[in-house]
């Protein structure tokens, strides 16, 4: 291997990407309702990690906070 590519693979192995974990996705989106900060990037972790409405109930949310941003869920 050439010493260019050689510095570009080590190059790309310092720099680390984001973890993004369900748990921790839902615990932000039900933040996110409780806090009326309901945005574009709660709707779009909403549809990349497939989250219902029945795992924020079982998170510890309530009918009534959920009732107003049903629309943006998979039911």
């Amino acid at each position: 291997m050439g010493k260019s590519k050689k510095r570009i693979f080590n190059k790309n192995t310092d720099l680390k990407g984001s973890v993004l974990k369900r748990k921790d996705i839902v615990t932000q989106i039900l933040s996110d309702i409780r806090t009326n900060n309901f945005n574009e990037k709660t709707i779009n972790f909403i549809s990349l990690f497939g989250i219902t409405i029945e795992e924020l109930f079982e998170a510890g949310a309530v009918y009534e906070e959920l009732s107003a941003v049903e629309k943006h869920f998979i039911l």
